[in-house]
């Protein structure tokens, strides 16, 4: 395992993780295991857990977005801030008992990963999309209880629909986020949907987090 900079053609810096064909094994078995019914609602794209290519994923999130956008009242745009790096052990244990898992192995993963200096998840093996969508799927349950399930690509969501239900289903995932130890992107929060469906791939890192 061995953690190498990398700069974006949009000039982001991410530190990514290497790791040889045995430790890829056993870090996508360890996710496994701590994951086994990740259950992502419906309107969640840009999953290696999804059987369809990311190409038919990406056509199939601009079509909800804009299906959901049609005729709202309130349209809210936001992600989560550092989002990899923020992912940490209370959240992880968290999502595993939602998925019914054992997060033992992957978190002897992890610590091995943080020993060498990384942070959060490692960024890079296409398995820490899973843990970051298990993660996320415990904030997406807070708004589809508050009555707005996001659109959501990785990190990146959309809220739409009648104004105080919006209001409701974004509150409800930002603060979730918070009781996972994270937060969401101030920085990034617009109610613009064309800030996200102009290119998912660069506002979410598709690669990256593909492990491409």
């Amino acid at each position: 395992m061995r953690l190498e900079a990398w700069t974006s053609p949009n000039g982001k810096r991410r530190v990514l993780t290497r790791l040889d064909a045995g430790e890829r094994w056993s870090y996508d078995v360890a996710v496994a295991l701590a994951f086994p019914d990740i259950r992502l609602g419906p309107a969640v794209f840009g999953s290696p857990a999804r059987t369809t290519s990311l190409a038919v994923q990406r056509r199939r999130w601009r079509s909800a977005v804009r299906a959901r956008a049609a005729g709202a009242r309130s349209v809210v745009v936001s992600d989560v801030a550092a989002c990899y790096p923020s992912i940490r052990e209370p959240a992880i244990r968290m999502a595993a008992a939602r998925a019914g898992g054992d997060p033992t192995p992957l978190l002897r993963a992890i610590a091995s990963y943080r020993r060498i200096g990384g942070d959060g998840i490692p960024i890079g093996p296409s398995a820490s999309a899973l843990v970051a969508d298990a993660v996320l799927a415990l904030a997406d349950d807070g708004a589809r209880t508050a009555g707005c399930p996001p659109v959501r690509w990785v990190d990146d969501v959309v809220f739409a629909g009648d104004r105080d239900a919006v209001a409701r289903g974004s509150r409800a995932w930002r603060r979730m986020l918070v009781d996972l130890g994270m937060h969401e992107h101030d920085g990034k929060r617009t109610t613009d949907p064309i800030a996200v469906l102009g290119s998912p791939e660069t506002v979410s890192g598709r690669g990256i987090m593909r492990g491409t």
